[in-house]
């Protein structure tokens, strides 16, 4: 598989697990021949910076939905937020429907599991020719009511700056309320915070609920799930 200009598809992947990288870049020739592994990282912040700089983009970016203190989920939105041409393909060692429709709506064009290995070589032939793919076991839901949709990189890159324009007289988070979202978003409970502050567990607690408000959420866990597809 070669791009538009004759050169050979670049693909890179992020993965806490050293070993999932390991085994992708080994697999990588035969799932696509003429493709080239470009690299690989196991952490969120290195994978957006090296997908967003011009010498390291890669035409394919494979996104493990686990990775410890981030999820594949907020890195497929914070790069389709600034970039239009990377395919991204969500990759899950757990159900794919786990993950489906958050990772739809961050930017990414598909989703597979790790353990498929004839699905992961058509979601990336697919997603690398400016495609999109659904696994088969969520097919059928492209045909329900709470339709499941993948958009092209440059659609689904359209379709956030859209949203987020929309989204801009919508009040802004204070800086304690955002730091408590994202403490809260790593599994810290309001006592935890609280010492590690120095504050009363009552006033953590204010802080959440402010940002629960100024998010428009339905609740603490939704404010969360806001706070880590921003």
């Amino acid at each position: 598989m070669t791009d538009t200009r004759g050169t050979a598809t670049t693909i890179a992947a992020v993965d806490n697990d050293r070993m999932a990288l390991l085994a992708l870049k080994g697999i990588l020739p035969q799932l696509m021949p003429s493709a080239r592994w470009l690299w690989g990282t196991e952490t969120a912040d290195e994978a957006i910076h090296k997908a967003l700089t011009p010498e390291t983009r890669p035409r394919v970016l494979l996104v493990d939905m686990s990775l410890g203190n981030a999820t594949g989920v907020s890195v497929c939105h914070r790069i389709r937020q600034r970039d239009a041409r990377i395919a991204l393909l969500a990759i899950t060692a757990f159900s794919v429907d786990t993950y489906a429709t958050r990772v739809a709506e961050a930017g990414a064009q598909g989703i597979v599991s790790k353990a498929d290995m004839p699905q992961l070589m058509q979601a990336l032939r697919a997603v690398s020719a400016g495609g999109t793919f659904i696994p088969a076991e969520l097919a059928s839901c492209a045909h329900s009511d709470t339709a499941l949709v993948f958009h092209t990189a440059d659609e689904a890159h359209r379709l956030l700056v859209s949203d987020e324009d929309q989204q801009n007289d919508q009040p802004k988070l204070g800086a304690k309320e955002a730091e408590t979202m994202q403490l809260l978003s790593q599994g810290l409970s309001y006592d935890q915070i609280a010492a590690q502050w120095g504050v009363a567990a009552s006033t953590v607690r204010t802080h959440a609920h402010r940002a629960v408000d100024k998010l428009g959420a339905r609740s603490l866990a939704h404010a969360v799930a806001i706070w880590l597809t921003r």
